[in-house]
Parts: structure tokens; sequence; C-alpha cells
């Protein structure tokens, strides 16, 4: 059975409140937040028929997520994988928002803010919380 809440296509990662995108200025560099749109920031959204999600970078190429890191410990800059990365996608809870998990992960970490202060702010994966934090909701705005 499919659960697909997000239509294929092209989106912005943005952070729920603070309207800054994800993006990739090249490949192999941090995966960061700036307020930027273009292909940098434009992610390629496509289901797998099943339960989870790929999101490859329009402008590099990069998958989001990383290819050598563990998907069950937190990862504080995520540099973008070669080969196709798994997501689950999952209703926010706020209103049109989302939490994004490593399917490999089991729900155990969420997209977030990196704990890493350089910039541009980089994004990580953290452990879930069970009180969603804002910085573990996204917005996911159609291109």
């Amino acid at each position: 059975m499919s659960n697909q809440l997000i239509a294929n296509g092209r989106y912005r990662i943005q952070t729920a409140f603070r309207r800054e995108n994800v993006g990739e200025q090249a490949a192999e560099a941090p995966l960061s937040l700036l307020p930027e749109e273009g292909d940098n920031y434009t992610w390629e959204v496509a289901f797998n028929g099943t339960d989870s999600y790929t999101l490859r970078n329009v402008k590099t190429g990069s998958y989001l997520g990383d290819d050598d890191a563990p998907q069950t410990i937190p990862v504080p800059l995520l540099k973008g994988a070669s080969r196709p990365f798994l997501w689950k996608i999952e209703r926010g809870v706020e209103p049109e928002t989302f939490t994004l998990s490593p399917k490999n992960s089991n729900g155990t970490m969420r997209l977030a803010f990196s704990i890493a202060r350089i910039f541009p702010p980089p994004v990580a994966w953290m452990p879930a919380s069970g009180d969603v934090f804002p910085d573990q909701l996204w917005r996911l705005v159609k291109v």
C-alpha cells in the first residue's frame, strides 16, 4: 500500500519558521541553510512506490543524505550522497510541515539544524525529539 504524502516533483526544503532553504554550494560541500533560491536550493523529490523518498539536488546531482555516516547516530554535517538515499517523510505537528528521517534510522533520527556553529549554517540529522522541536520541522515548497 502506498503512503505518498508528497507528489513527485521539484521542491525547496525550507525551515518551517525561518524560511531558509536547504542547499548545496558544490558537490561534497556540507549541506547548508540560506535564504536563497535557485537550482542549488531545489530538490527533485521522488517517491519509491512504497514508503520512502529520494531527494536529489537539481544543480549538483547529489542526494540529500550522507554516503558514509551511520543512520542511527547524530551526524552534525551532511555532505550529500552520491547514490540514492532513502528518507521517510511524515506530517509535522504544525500545518503544512513535515519531518524527514533517514529510512534506516527507523525514525530515531531526523533532519535538523546542525549543532555546528559555522556559516553558512549546516544541516544534520539529530535524535528525533518526542515533542518535535522547530528545528526538525520542514516545509516542502513546490517550485
